[in-house]
């Protein structure tokens, strides 16, 4: 396994952890153990092919789907092109004990978001699809089989991934749409759940410039969803404020990142422990940055954490190695992916894992094999998608 380091301190480097285990008491070394629990580094070596056929997978999602207590998996399939999306019923062992079709359309599809819609105590999917194809909700029976059930937005719109939050604050679950359309005439909408699964209420456009991806978050405290936009075509990225009206208007934003930004994606969490958000963002062109939150809720300028040599393509966050420090997980285009384990204070050591085929669009992450360690999945095109099994440590 490749092993990198980086860090966002100039004047640091990261320290190792070794412990030394020779001339100690049986309790020094007991001690020594416990203390460092939490700086333990899990690989990604072992890995499960979840599919024999190469296409274009845009992303994949996690869910007991039919409630046997173990987590199942749904691979997101199509983008441009109509492909039918499939459910793989995990048996809870890191096995896929069966697996069917979501349903019987083909379709350019290029997120599954997992919630219970229609509120009768089953985890549904919603279907992200890119134009002219139907924007769907899928609903559960309970044992794991689906049926589409209702729409939400307009077939005509260049959709890309959607996230999920309870943006009105009713404890249902709302959909918020990227679109990437044309830089002068798009917009980004927000879709509202009216119960039982239904968004049949006009849905609220925001945001005006192309984005692939829009991060759901409480940024400040306040009880209220606000909204990362950033911009995929060349221009200014936002962190949308949300009001108690549940809007999200143009002046209430703050922008991150620079003017001519080509971020695919980006997402939020206190990355160096001062009790402020922070956004990391992967754009094709500048790499891998951080931009650190300040006092007077503005973001600072981008620290880099990788560059664009190895062009990222797919981010998600997670807590990989039990010390309560989110984690940044960065996927790429024809190269392997990586994890930049957080010491609490925004330095970083990085590993990769996998292999340099195809793109990764999308993970899922969560213990599959249910041994404790936490698994990543990785939806990819134009190479097979896998499964990585969270396992050992880091060596230093």
């Amino acid at each position: 396994m490749k092993i990198l380091f980086f860090s966002i301190c100039l004047a640091s480097t990261i320290a190792h952890n070794v412990v030394a285990q020779t001339n100690r008491s049986a309790a020094d070394q007991q001690h020594e153990k416990k203390k460092n629990h939490g700086n333990e580094f899990p690989n990604f070596d072992r890995s499960l092919p979840l599919e024999d056929r190469v296409d274009t997978t845009a992303n994949v999602s996690f869910g007991d789907f039919d409630g046997d207590g173990h987590l199942d998996l749904l691979l997101v399939k199509g983008r441009h092109w109509p492909i039918v999306d499939r459910v793989l019923l995990g048996d809870g062992k890191g096995g896929i004990r069966k697996a069917h079709d979501l349903g019987k359309v083909a379709d350019r599809s290029y997120t599954g978001g997992v919630a219970d819609f229609n509120e009768d105590g089953f985890p549904d999917i919603a279907i992200s699809n890119d134009d002219p194809d139907r924007k769907l909700i899928y609903v559960n029976d309970g044992k794991g089989n689906f049926n589409v059930a209702s729409e939400f937005g307009r077939p005509e719109w260049p959709t890309r991934n959607l996230s999920i939050a309870d943006v009105n604050g009713d404890h249902r679950p709302d959909l918020i749409l990227a679109n990437r359309g044309n830089r002068q005439n798009t917009s980004n909408y927000v879709c509202l759940n009216n119960g039982k699964g239904q968004f049949d209420a006009p849905c609220m456009a925001f945001a005006p410039y192309p984005a692939t991806t829009i991060y759901a978050t409480d940024m400040n405290n306040d009880g209220l969803i606000d909204l990362l936009v950033p911009h995929r075509d060349g221009g200014q990225s936002y962190a949308y404020l949300g009001n108690a009206d549940h809007t999200f208007a143009d002046t209430h934003r703050i922008p991150f990142g620079p003017p001519n930004a080509t971020i695919r994606q980006a997402a939020a969490a206190d990355f160096n422990g001062d009790g402020l958000p922070d956004i990391v963002t992967i754009d094709e062109k500048k790499g891998v940055n951080l931009y650190l939150g300040q006092n007077n809720k503005t973001f600072s300028e981008g620290i880099s954490l990788a560059n664009a040599t190895t062009v990222p393509y797919a981010l998600t966050l997670a807590h990989l190695n039990n010390d309560k420090k989110m984690d940044i997980i960065v996927g790429h285009v024809e190269a392997p992916s990586t994890v930049f384990f957080n010491d609490g204070t925004g330095r970083f050591k990085s590993i990769s894992f996998g292999d340099a085929k195809g793109t990764v669009y999308g993970f899922a992450v969560g213990d599959f094999d249910e041994d404790g360690a936490v698994d990543i999945a990785a939806g990819r095109s134009e190479a097979t998608n896998v499964l990585y099994f969270g396992s050992g440590k880091l060596k230093n």
